[in-house]
This record gives structure tokens, sequence and C-alpha cells, in this order.
């Protein structure tokens, strides 16, 4: 596994995470629309986001690694196909559940959407360098 790739990931995964979060919509996070400032997220949130962020990129770095016969293109495609069949269907049976909003639900789905994106290019592209060290 290219650990380089995967750190690279993460680190923009979470740019891109602090950019989407500073970019909420006053009426999504339950505060007057005459209050500018973001409060930031408690720390067991920010904790959760950063772990549960490492781990699916982590599982889908380890499968594509695991899946040696796919070309670049085929990891790409696997890497969307996660999201379209693991994670969008299972988003929307929640916020169904929940009741969200359909701009809600979009404003949600966008982060994930862009999540996957950043990986689905970033990891099929850059290959390990070799070495006589096997992961």
């Amino acid at each position: 596994m290219n650990l380089k790739a995967v750190m690279v990931v993460f680190f923009f995964q979470v740019l891109v995470g602090v950019l989407w979060y500073a970019s909420t919509p006053t009426q999504f996070l339950g505060r007057p629309v005459w209050q500018d400032a973001a409060e930031l997220p408690s720390w067991d949130v920010l904790v959760i986001f950063l772990i549960s962020s490492f781990v699916f990129l982590w599982f889908t770095a380890w499968l594509m690694l695991r899946v040696r016969n796919l070309t670049r293109i085929g990891q790409f495609f696997l890497a969307i196909f996660i999201w379209l069949l693991i994670v969008l269907p299972n988003f929307l049976i929640v916020s169904l559940h929940l009741e969200l909003e359909h701009e809600d639900t979009l404003y949600l789905l966008s982060y994930s959407a862009v999540h996957c994106a950043i990986m689905a290019i970033i990891l099929p592209l850059w290959r390990p360098s070799r070495s006589i060290f096997k992961d």
C-alpha cells in the first residue's frame, strides 16, 4: 500500500471537510441567519470525522491493493462504485428516516461525493515506489 498517497488523500479530505463545514448554510446548522460566525463542532464530532474518514480511506486503499488485476481506470471505478453501492444507499435510507429536506440531503451528499472523488483520482494514479520491503 502506498502510505504517502494515503496520507496525501487524507490531508486533502480533511482540508475539503474543513472548507465544506465552513461553507455550511446558516439554516442547516440551526442558528439564526444574522449570526455569521460558524461555531466549531465539538471535539467528539471532530475525532469521529477524522477516524471514520481515515478508516474508509484505508479500507478502499486496502481493497485496491487486493484487487490486483484491475487497471487504474478499474480502480477508479471501484472507488466510485463503493460510494454508489454502499455509502449512497445507506445515507439515503438514513435521510429518509430522519426526514431531511432534499436540499439538506444533497448538501450532505456533496461532501461524501468529493471525498470519494479525491480518493478515486489519487490512489489509482499514485503507484507505490518499488521496494524490497513488501506491505
